[in-house]
């Protein structure tokens, strides 16, 4: 799992960012293609269970905090694997409804974006707010690959996608977050703290924004390369945890843990500073951070949680449907020389599909503040399928498609699976319908699709 060390010194053609996902050539993966192309169908089939009339609903289980009473649509990062999704499958596909969805994607986004420039519900699991952080900069990644294709396809539309986005990046973002004085971004208008793996969400949507405008340069050198030397700044630079990018800072005050998950997440955005800036220093950054991640990678390929400063980790909960955004990060190292076996992280994400076509969110809730394994069967949190996760699998899953795949026509699938909450042990229920947990005769927690929030929603589960 050593990556080959990039000839850094030979120039390379940028990619365009608003160009698919399509994957570039990789070794021969352990799945046949038929089988990748079901496993898309059925996430896009249980997707399209999960819209309602302004845009993908559902509740929201995640390590910070859960939202399972609010369950209406919600623009906040969902929409960065959608869109992408979408316009991976038109590429790849040549079919024009997949181009379709994308569009109708972003304009949930175009109609939820308020006289401010935000998004409404932007927060994921602190929705309904609004301003979440890296959530509306993750819609504007979005909008501008929407855009992008949209315009070389001929389609006039792209303007109104592109206006979204520009509005976000300039008003909502730029114009909130960032300091003039300290020459910072900050996550939040009123507290100096920083947070490189959002940011660096901001700075990719930045860079995307620079190659169709006329500021392109003033964006690229004031505001994103700025903040990936930012980031840069958090990174270990020797040691066991070399590569390692701190999970904050408050003003001075360094937070010393290290997530996998979100130093993958900071992985595009210093590629994509690479390719706009040719300083290798960001690509250094990348691969570096990069080999720090598959270090925590487990034998039956899940993640390690959380990475402390003395080295030892809080293994669980394992992210399921958000491990894909590790894979997207080493593919997008791919083109400059590194090599990582996708597998086998690739089947242990495959076989936890539900029939539902969804991924879980999580293994080991259970054991979210302990440094040992799980001592109880899934938790509500573990099964519980998010759009906001299965976005990242249905963006990175569409990219191992080869060109002239046609998906086979499924349809969302009714089933059950046990699961524990603080009064005992239950029966989680999907359907196309809803989501509902039994305990004993009594049903706890129940969503009707597409409604904005839970019918029911037992005081006593306390979410956890």
């Amino acid at each position: 799992m050593t990556p080959d060390r990039p000839d850094v010194g030979h120039d390379r053609p940028a990619i365009g960012h608003g160009q698919p996902d399509v994957g570039h050539d990789r070794p021969a993966l352990g799945h046949d293609r038929p089988a990748l192309g079901l496993a898309v169908a059925r996430l896009d089939a249980w997707l399209e269970t999960m819209r309602g009339p302004s845009g993908y609903t559902g509740p929201v289980a995640h390590w910070w905090q859960n939202c399972l009473l609010y369950t209406g649509p919600g623009l906040d990062w969902r929409y960065e694997g959608i869109i992408h999704g979408y316009l991976t499958l038109a590429s790849v596909t040549g079919e024009a409804r997949w181009l379709a969805k994308a569009k109708r994607a972003g304009d949930d986004i175009r109609g939820g974006q308020l006289p401010s420039g935000h998004f409404e519900s932007s927060c994921f699991e602190l929705n309904p707010y609004t301003g979440g952080t890296p959530h509306e900069a993750a819609c504007d990644i979005a909008l501008l690959a929407l855009a992008t294709t949209l315009r070389e396809r001929g389609d006039d539309s792209w303007r109104a996608y592109q206006m979204a986005a520009e509005r976000n990046v300039r008003v909502a973002q730029l114009g909130r977050l960032w300091n003039g004085e300290s020459g910072m971004l900050q996550d939040d208008p009123s507290t100096p703290t920083f947070v490189p793996n959002k940011a660096a969400t901001l700075s990719e949507a930045i860079l995307a924004l620079a190659r169709v405008s006329s500021d392109g340069v003033e964006l690229i050198e004031r505001y994103a390369l700025p903040i990936l030397d930012h980031i840069r700044a958090h990174q270990i630079e020797d040691g066991p945890q070399r590569g390692g990018i701190w999970q904050n800072t408050y003003g001075s005050q360094r937070v010393e843990k290290l997530f996998p998950f979100y130093v993958a997440r900071c992985v595009p955005a210093l590629v994509e500073g690479y390719r706009a800036s040719s300083d290798e220093r960001y690509l250094t950054s990348a691969l570096e951070a990069m080999e720090f991640v598959l270090r925590y990678r487990d034998a039956d390929g899940g993640f390690a949680q959380v990475v402390y400063a003395d080295g030892s980790t809080n293994v669980y909960p394992r992210w399921i449907a958000g491990v894909a955004d590790i894979l997207r990060a080493i593919e997008t190292l791919r083109p400059h020389g590194y090599e990582a076996d996708l597998e086998p992280t690739l089947s242990w994400l495959l076989a936890a599909q539900s029939p539902s076509g969804a991924f879980p969110t999580a293994e080991g809730f259970s054991a979210q503040t302990a440094t040992g394994r799980p001592t109880v069967a899934p938790t509500l949190r573990d099964v519980l399928p998010v759009v906001g996760w299965n976005d990242k699998a249905f963006r990175f899953l569409t990219t191992l498609l080869p060109p002239g795949v046609q998906l086979p026509g499924v349809r969302s699938e009714a089933y059950e699976t046990a699961c524990v909450v603080e009064r005992g042990t239950g029966v989680w229920a999907e359907t196309p319908r809803h989501l509902e947990l039994r305990v004993a005769n009594d049903v706890v927690y129940r969503w009707e699709k597409g409604s904005a929030w839970a019918t029911i929603a037992a005081p006593d589960l306390a979410w956890k």
